[in-house]
């Protein structure tokens, strides 16, 4: 009898610790899959940045030609699946359910959320967890190309972006071609930026009444101003013009025409 009963506990014992190693399995690759749709989340943001103009919401991305019109956001270790902030690249940290989070259910748990948190199966992504408090914690979204990270930084700022440049645009950045990127003012006169390096690259303009445009104070010193089938400056020093009063101090636009 004392036999038959130490194999019935031996048997369940054993029947316990199969269940939690394939929960523990289940859960591991529950994660990865989550890994992966927000590292695809991250993809398919980059290309409406480059392919759109525009910021987009996960409803924007849920069409075939980015995440797909089935994408489902459902997530079982915590909140939906969704943008934390698109303005601050961020998307929402997944594993915010207590059960998954739990580090007394024989270390299960710790090892999903460290697993989550790995940078090791990341590219477009990076987890940042405050364990403290779970609603600082995010997934950051990491551009890959200049590109993008110029065109983001555009609109983050206000600005708008026309997916093609007309002469009839006014006040606006517009894309021009695969490398560069138009600024029109109000009078439809336009300033050509690289795409990659922008302000820290030569730059073109319509007119030479652009050569008093403020949008020339952020250009980098040394990059040269070309005027379209005209002439050619550069960019001097920004060394500060500091006034009797420092509140109002300023940095003049200084150029040299060497062509």
């Amino acid at each position: 009898m004392i036999k038959y009963l130490l194999f019935i506990l031996i048997f369940t014992l054993s029947l316990k610790a199969e269940d939690s190693l394939n929960a523990q399995k289940q859960n591991a690759l529950y994660v990865q899959n989550m890994i992966e749709v927000e590292e695809n989340i991250a993809k398919m943001f980059e290309k409406y940045l480059l392919t759109e103009f525009k910021i987009p919401t996960l409803d924007n991305l849920k069409i075939d030609d980015y995440l797909g019109s089935n994408f489902s956001s459902t997530n079982k270790m915590g909140s939906n699946i969704a943008f934390e902030n698109t303005s601050d690249l961020k998307i929402k940290y997944a594993i915010t359910n207590g059960t998954y989070r739990n580090e007394k259910t024989s270390g299960i748990d710790n090892y999903i959320v460290k697993l989550y948190n790995r940078d090791l199966y990341r590219k477009y992504t990076s987890a940042y967890e405050d364990s403290s408090d779970l609603t600082k914690s995010y997934i950051e979204i990491i551009l890959q190309s200049d590109e993008a990270k110029t065109i983001f930084t555009l609109l983050k700022a206000g600005n708008s972006i026309a997916k093609t440049c007309t002469t009839s645009l006014t006040s606006t950045y517009c894309n021009n071609n695969n490398k560069t990127i138009r600024w029109y003012n109000a009078s439809s006169q336009w300033i050509e930026y690289d795409k990659i390096n922008f302000n820290n690259a030569n730059i073109t303009l319509s007119d030479t009444g652009l050569l008093s445009d403020s949008k020339l104070n952020d250009l980098a010193v040394g990059s040269y101003i070309f005027v379209e089938n005209l002439y050619k400056y550069v960019k001097l020093t920004d060394d500060p013009v500091i006034p009797s009063n420092p509140s109002n101090i300023y940095y003049p636009l200084r150029i040299l025409k060497v062509d």
